[in-house]
C-alpha cells in the first residue's frame, strides 16, 4: 500500500464519547494506517473548559473552547460534533458542511429535527454525513441498510432501540418490582439519565425509528408523527399475567412498508417469549429488519456506552476519510432531498391486544364487556378471570386478549366500557405482536 494521506479531523465536545473517541483513534492510529490508507490527524478539539483534567492526553494546542476554531481551520477536513442537543449543535454543524467538511456525529435529536437541512447542505457543498453512532451504539445497523441491504426492499423493521427502558423491563421481568423504584436503581447504575423523560416516554426511540426510516424506506418521516407511548405505566400485574399468557413486554419501535405507506409506531408490547426480541436483556439493542431477498436479519448488541458509541464514530471517521480521499464528483449524500411521509393513521393500524380492566367482583361483568367488544367489531382470544386481590376491596383483574382490531374499534370500545359502573379504573391497553 501507499504511504497513508493524512486527513485532519475536528472534534466539538469532548464529553464520555468523545474521550472514548480520542482513546480509539490513539489506539489504532497505526492500524488505519497501514490497512485504510489513512492517517487521521486530531487537529482540534473544542471544550468548554481547558483546564478540566481528562482520561486522555492532547498534544500543547489542540484544545481550544472556541468551536469555530474548529470549523474555521482549514486543515480540518471532518468535523466530530459530539456536543448533543439541537443548538448550538445545530448551527455548528451546519456551518461546518457549508465549510464543505464531512460531519459525524451520533446526535440522533438534531438529525431527526433538522436532517433535511443538513443532508440539503452536504449535498450543496459536496460535504458527506455519517451518524452511524446515532441509533443503536455500536450496532452497525445504519451500514447494513446503506450497504449491507441495500439490493432489498425493506418490509419490516421491529427493534428495541433504547437501553433504559429495556433495562428497566428486564428488571421488572426477571426481578419483580415497581417501575419506579427500578428506574432509580438504574439511574444509579448510570443505566438511565437524571431526567429520562425522551427514555421513558418513547421519543429516543421514536427519533431512532425516524432515522432508520428515512433510509429504509427512502422517505421523510418526522418522528411526532410516529405514534408513541411509553412504559411508565406498566405495572407488575401486567408482567405476571403477560407471562401466563406466554409473553413478554418489550418497548418496540416499529415501522413496515405497507402498498406504498409507512405504519410507524413506538409503544409496550406483548411479545411472544419465544421470540428472539423477547429475551434481549436489559441495556442492549437488537434490530430485526426483513428483506425481500434476505428474508429476517437481526443485529444485536450494545446500544449505548462510551467505546461502543465511540466505536461507531470512529468506524464513520475512517469510512468518510477514504470517501473523501478517493471522491471524484458529488458527495455520497442519497437523503439529501426525500419526499415527506405521513404514516399510517394510528386509528387504521391493526393489531392484537392486551387488556387488563379492574372491576367489582360481580356476575354478568365479562358479559357486558363482551357485548361492547362485539358491537364494534372486535373478537376476543382468550379471558382471565381470576380472584386475584387488589388494594380495592371487592374488585378482581379481568384479563382480556383480542384477535387483530383497528385502533380505531379498540378506542371506542376502551371509551364505551370505561363509563361501565363495573369499572374501578382505567383500563390498561398494550398491543400483541406475533413476531
Amino acid at each position: 500500500m501507499s504511504d497513508p494521506k493524512t486527513i485532519g479531523v475536528g472534534l466539538i465536545g469532548m464529553g464520555v464519547v468523545g474521550e472514548g473517541v480520542v482513546q480509539l483513534l490513539q489506539e489504532r492510529s497505526d492500524h488505519f494506517k497501514s490497512a485504510r490508507g489513512v492517517d487521521l490527524v486530531l487537529k482540534r478539539v473544542a471544550v468548554r473548559d481547558i483546564s478540566k483534567p481528562r482520561d486522555v492526553e492532547l498534544p500543547t494546542g489542540v484544545l481550544t473552547d472556541d468551536a469555530n476554531v474548529v470549523i474555521e481551520d482549514p486543515e480540518v477536513r471532518i468535523v466530530i460534533e459530539n456536543m448533543g442537543g439541537l443548538e448550538p449543535a445545530g448551527e455548528f454543524c451546519l456551518r461546518a458542511l457549508q465549510a464543505g467538511k464531512d460531519l459525524v456525529t451520533a446526535n440522533k435529536a438534531l438529525l431527526a429535527e433538522q436532517g433535511g437541512d443538513l443532508f440539503d447542505a452536504a449535498a450543496r457543498h459536496n460535504a458527506d454525513i455519517a451518524y452511524e453512532a446515532s441509533v443503536c451504539g455500536g450496532i452497525p445497523i445504519i451500514r447494513s441498510l446503506t450497504d449491507g441491504l441495500v439490493a432489498n426492499r425493506i418490509e419490516s423493521m421491529y427493534g428495541i432501540l433504547n437501553g433504559t427502558t429495556n433495562y428497566i423491563l428486564t428488571k421488572m421481568t426477571d426481578k419483580g418490582g415497581e417501575f419506579d423504584s427500578i428506574l432509580r436503581q438504574a439511574q444509579d447504575l448510570g443505566f438511565a439519565e437524571a431526567d429520562p423523560t425522551m427514555d421513558i416516554d418513547g421519543t429516543d426511540a421514536a427519533q431512532k425509528l425516524s432515522l432508520l426510516s428515512r433510509i429504509a424506506f427512502h422517505t421523510a418521516l418526522p418522528p411526532n408523527l410516529i405514534l408513541k407511548e411509553g412504559i411508565s405505566h406498566i405495572s407488575p400485574l401486567d408482567i405476571d399475567f403477560a407471562k401466563e399468557l406466554g409473553y413478554t413486554i418489550k418497548l418496540l419501535a416499529i415501522a413496515k412498508s405497507k402498498a406504498g405507506r409507512i405504519e410507524a409506531r413506538v409503544h409496550p408490547s406483548l411479545v411472544p417469549s419465544g421470540a428472539l426480541l423477547a429475551n434481549i436483556k436489559d441495556e442492549f439493542n437488537a434490530v430485526e429488519i426483513v428483506g425481500s431477498a434476505v428474508g429476517p436479519q437481526v443485529l444485536y448488541g450494545r446500544g449505548a456506552g462510551q467505546l461502543p458509541t465511540a466505536s461507531a464514530v470512529v468506524s464513520d471517521l475512517v469510512d468518510l476519510a477514504e470517501r473523501r480521499l478517493t471522491r471524484n464528483g458529488p458527495s455520497r449524500s442519497p437523503l439529501s432531498v426525500l419526499p415527506p411521509s405521513a404514516p399510517i393513521p394510528p386509528e387504521e393500524i391493526e393489531t392484537s391486544f392486551y387488556c387488563r380492566f379492574t372491576v367489582y367482583d360481580r356476575p354478568g361483568v365479562l358479559a357486558h364487556i363482551a357485548r361492547i367488544f362485539s358491537e364494534v367489531g372486535i373478537s376476543i382470544a382468550t379471558v382471565i378471570q381470576q380472584g386475584r386481590s387488589e388494594t380495592e376491596e371487592g374488585t378482581v383483574p379481568l384479563i382480556i386478549t383480542t384477535h387483530k382490531a383497528k385502533e380505531a374499534s379498540m378506542r371506542s370500545a376502551v371509551d364505551e366500557i370505561n363509563n361501565l359502573d363495573v369499572i374501578t379504573r382505567k383500563p390498561q391497553i398494550i398491543r400483541i405482536e406475533q413476531l
